[in-house]
């Protein structure tokens, strides 16, 4: 049976996003399996747990001796880092409001963290960072500016810290990016960006390190403690109900992929046609000048507010869903998400669309 959306629209909203278009027979197979009606200590779902996230290790390259656990969302594991990581405090880099954000939630949890703003155009500077903080958290790819870390930075900051926990908020880069998991300890994303999933599930994927950091610090007093989280996960298993439905989504979905190596070459690509066609319209300008320092899976776009909303509205009437712009950004910008799911084809009608509006 092949299940489509009846009106089909081309969405570029950075979140949830546009799904992969197999999602709906998933779905379908997902319910005549009875998968959905299976609880999370039954031989099935171990067996789907187990399978999913060898998948992920494969598709994604993550190394053999890093946890992977699923949580309910990206802003749960703000709160599991520092329940389960962090002693005292951890110190933020943000240039962007949900790096800003995460550093707010992580204060109220332990009043001694810290937080540093850098440029939009530009990386942290570390270079008089003592070193003392337990954990250093950075966001790799900033959903509300478009930009990203550069991976010559990240490299800088594991050989200046090589002993402190670094964890990377990566909700729009997993499963886009060809992420070098050893330059981080904890990563986190959602689902809804990169992997082409319905919201609801997020993954965390933990290093040796701060598996034993947990375990040192031996907390177990929440329900989303990391140590009963991996205990449950090491028999692959969850710690309470999990979203099964997603789990299932994303098993099929990884079995279809390429490696993540091909998958963020394609997307390096289609970001440098984007901005060579941005280039024609003067109306139009990228938030971030510099290419190292843009996002290869969010592009946001600087535009007047008395052009805003007619260009989106005159997209949606297209057929186009773009991406409003977040927090101080929202009444000049436009983001535009450049994720997997979304196909050239989408592209290509953005980029019609976009020659007949300014024509």
């Amino acid at each position: 049976m092949v299940i489509c959306k009846q009106n089909i629209m081309s969405n570029f909203y950075p979140g949830p996003s546009q799904l992969y278009p197999e999602i709906g027979a998933y779905l379908q197979e997902a319910f005549v399996s009875g998968i959905l009606e299976m609880n999370h200590r039954s031989e099935a779902f171990m067996k789907l747990d187990a399978e999913t996230k060898e998948l992920l290790h494969n598709r994604l390259n993550i190394p053999a001796n890093y946890q992977i656990v699923f949580t309910s969302s990206a802003t749960e594991c703000w709160e599991i880092i520092s329940q389960s990581f962090i002693e005292k405090s951890s110190l933020h880099f943000y240039n962007g409001a949900f790096g800003e954000k995460w550093f707010q939630y992580a204060k109220k949890i332990h009043s001694e963290t810290q937080g540093l703003q850098f440029s939009e155009e530009g990386i942290p500077d570390i270079k008089d960072i003592s070193g003392q903080q337990e954990l250093l958290a950075f966001t790799h790819n900033e959903t509300s500016n478009g930009t990203a870390l550069p991976f010559a930075f990240q490299q800088d900051v594991r050989k200046q810290f090589p002993h402190q926990l670094i964890a990377y908020d990566a909700t729009s880069s997993m499963a886009g990016y060809a992420l070098k998991w050893e330059l981080g300890d904890i990563w986190y994303a959602s689902v809804q960006k990169c992997f082409g999933l319905p919201p609801g599930m997020a993954i965390m994927v933990v290093s040796p390190e701060a598996v034993a950091r947990a375990r040192e610090l031996k907390d177990e007093r929440y329900y989303n403690s990391f140590n009963y989280m991996l205990a449950n996960a090491e028999k692959h298993q969850t710690h309470h109900t999990p979203n099964i439905t997603n789990i299932f989504l994303l098993n099929r979905v990884l079995k279809k992929r390429q490696n993540i190596q091909e998958i963020h070459n394609q997307l390096t690509g289609r970001k440098q046609s984007f901005y060579q066609m941005i280039d024609h319209f003067p109306q139009l300008k990228g938030h971030i000048s510099e290419s190292k320092f843009q996002s290869d899976t969010v592009f946001c776009i600087d535009v007047t507010p008395e052009l805003l909303n007619d260009l989106k509205s005159a997209a949606y009437k297209e057929g186009i869903i773009m991406g409003s712009g977040y927090g101080a950004l929202k009444q000049s910008t436009f983001r535009i998400a450049n994720f997997p799911a979304i196909q050239q084809d989408d592209f290509n009608r953005l980029g019609n669309f976009l020659n007949q509006f300014f024509k």
